[in-house]
């Protein structure tokens, strides 16, 4: 069965780099919000900061070269994309941090009606910034498919109702990722 899920690894340095720019950061982190805005911790439990497509820091401009060579393979695996879907990032990128029981542990998907960026989200992608073994997964509910968390690993998939997903929360372990999306023009 075809999932529409595509996963491709980058450079593992990054992942290194995005870690540190997550914890030095203190001018766009905050406790991660649902997509009302407000926090909910039974919903989703993580420490999160915003960065800026337009960003000039050289870590961020390395993570979106390599996430565009992740978008050329899609485009090539679904030649029918580059018939007129045309996308780009104009959303700040997610970088994420979990502490052991925390995660997006509530099914969703990244397409809502309620947010003007949300409406014109495409596609989805997530880097795996750390290995994480003891659970931690990310689970897609209707393709019964889990991906473990794995250092560079990184993922694009549907924004839709129809890649309705959620994090399984490590008990043990810490976990980051990267995510963002791409926005149909």
């Amino acid at each position: 069965m075809e999932t529409f899920i595509h996963q491709f690894n980058i450079n593992e340095k990054i992942c290194d780099d995005l870690i540190e720019y997550h914890k030095k950061n203190t001018e766009y982190k905050g406790e991660g919000t649902i997509n009302t805005g407000e926090v909910d911790k039974s919903f989703k439990d993580s420490i999160d900061v915003s960065v800026y497509p337009s960003s000039q820091n050289l870590i961020i401009k390395n993570y979106y070269k390599e996430i565009n060579e992740g978008i050329d393979q899609y485009y090539k695996k679904y030649k029918i994309l580059n018939e007129g879907f045309n996308c780009h990032t104009d959303e700040p990128l997610n970088l994420q941090y979990y502490a052991p029981g925390g995660g997006f542990k509530k099914w969703h998907c990244e397409r809502r009606i309620n947010k003007g960026y949300q409406i014109s989200r495409f596609l989805v992608f997530m880097t795996y910034l750390n290995d994480v073994t003891d659970a931690g997964e990310t689970e897609w509910l209707y393709q019964k498919t889990k991906i473990q968390p794995k250092k560079g690993l990184s993922v694009i998939w549907p924004s839709d109702f129809t890649h309705t997903h959620r994090g399984i929360p490590s008990l043990s372990q810490e976990k980051y990722i990267a995510t963002g999306w791409f926005n149909i023009i």
